[in-house]
């Protein structure tokens, strides 16, 4: 059955999410481990282990190793499986993966938060990651990032590793800027960076917030069409 090939090439799966979420977990505790020593007269930095642990959940699933989505479209259509069943079952197994990353960095924030507590007596968090731990907010993330990854999958085979490499820089870039531009905002400052934050809220002030999700539907949308159109249409070569 076409299932146990999928699930014998992602065999390794478990490991590269475990590896990628904890890896990126435990550089932030020391992140901030560090930051609380030499840096802030406070200990109340943020749990940035948490943070960088939840989006190592994207690299986890989208990488695996050597195993990229092009990779593995192309093995299992050279080894006979058709394009729908690898549509199918490589975006099912990659949900199942990112419920477990999620589930995973969960764990590691009730760690992270445990450990604070423990270390700094009086310790509070300036930044409300539980904001992001919330269903509200999980549930979509559990069903979009498997359609980013067919769209990432997608890319490559299309445009090589330049057009990955695009899609890479503007994820992480995202993820590096916006949070700390928003930070920035909000404490006054005048810097390129604050204003780049108050740009990013009166943006996300112009519409409300279901408004906002419609956007986001759209083009979560938009891409899972262009990536299943470009799978089906790709050339497969050994």
């Amino acid at each position: 059955m076409a299932v146990k090939q999928y699930l014998r090439l992602s065999r390794r799966l478990p490991l590269h999410i475990l590896a990628w979420v904890g890896g990126l977990w435990l550089f932030g505790v020391l992140l901030v481990l560090v930051i609380n020593t030499f840096i802030n007269d406070e200990a109340n930095y943020a749990c940035m282990g948490a943070m960088f642990g939840l989006a190592g959940v994207l690299p986890g699933v989208l990488l695996r190793g050597n195993l990229s989505g092009a990779v593995r479209f192309r093995l299992a259509v050279v080894m006979g499986q058709t394009r729908r069943s690898f549509l199918l079952w490589d975006t099912a197994i990659n949900l199942a993966a990112v419920a477990m990353g999620i589930v995973f960095s969960w764990v590691l924030w009730q760690g992270e938060a445990s450990l604070y507590a423990l270390l700094y007596p009086g310790y509070s968090n300036d930044i409300p990651v539980e904001l992001v731990y919330r269903w509200q907010v999980l549930a979509p993330m559990a069903v979009i990032l498997p359609l980013v990854c067919l769209f990432f999958s997608a890319v490559i085979l299309r445009f090589g590793t330049k057009g990955f490499g695009v899609l890479w820089i503007v994820v992480w870039g995202s993820f590096m800027l916006i949070p700390a531009s928003l930070s920035s905002a909000s404490e006054g400052g005048t810097s390129l960076l604050a204003k780049l934050g108050n740009g990013i809220l009166w943006l996300a002030g112009i519409l409300p917030p279901l408004a906002w999700a419609g956007v986001g539907a759209a083009l979560v949308i938009a891409m899972t069409t262009a990536g299943v159109l470009f799978l089906r249409q790709a050339e497969v070569r050994l």
